[in-house]
């Protein structure tokens, strides 16, 4: 009698331990295929001005609600819209970024500075000058906090030249 009850319980505690080990494989399966959904979509285009001039053209498109610090906001914010290139012979950069539409100015609701929020979507362009025909592959980024969610976001890019077509190249979102 003792021998069945222990054959029982073996096979019942078997029988548990199995079922949790297939449920925690199900739930690290499922954990692995949710992708997190960004609250912009950034695009990237080069546009010519001349030889040697060129339109770096960011377009930034937010769900309801997103918004980030303009890169024309005046004051030191912390997490507004930057561009960070690589140390580089062959891209120079030229003036400020412009946007269209244009951000307005208010209230900081956290300092009551004034500060540039951008709150639909928006293009932002920065002009810059190539120095060589040459081939060339610089790397840069935007790097910007995404509000409300609070996180830094860095769009990692590449400015590439073949052949003397000029083109960019988006990577991938790292925070």
């Amino acid at each position: 009698m003792n021998k069945l009850i222990l054959l029982i319980s073996i096979v019942a505690i078997m029988s548990f331990t199995s079922e949790n080990r297939q449920l925690q494989t199900d739930n690290s399966l499922h954990e692995k295929t949710i992708e997190k959904k960004e609250p912009y979509t950034i695009k990237f285009q080069v546009n010519k001005l001349k030889s040697n001039a060129y339109n770096l053209s960011i377009d930034m498109e937010l769900e309801e609600g997103a918004h980030y610090v303009s890169p024309n906001s005046k004051g030191n914010y912390t997490g507004i819209f930057t561009m960070i290139l690589e140390e580089n012979k062959e891209v120079q950069m030229s003036g400020n970024f412009s946007e269209s539409p244009k951000s307005e100015e208010s209230a900081d609701p956290w300092s009551g500075n004034p500060i540039n929020f951008v709150r639909e979507d928006t293009t932002h362009k920065q002009q810059f000058m190539v120095s060589t025909a040459n081939d060339f592959e610089v790397s840069g980024y935007i790097q910007f906090t995404i509000e409300p969610r609070c996180t830094l976001e860095k769009v990692y890019f590449k400015i590439l030249q073949k052949s003397g077509v000029l083109h960019i190249q988006k990577l991938t979102a790292k925070k």
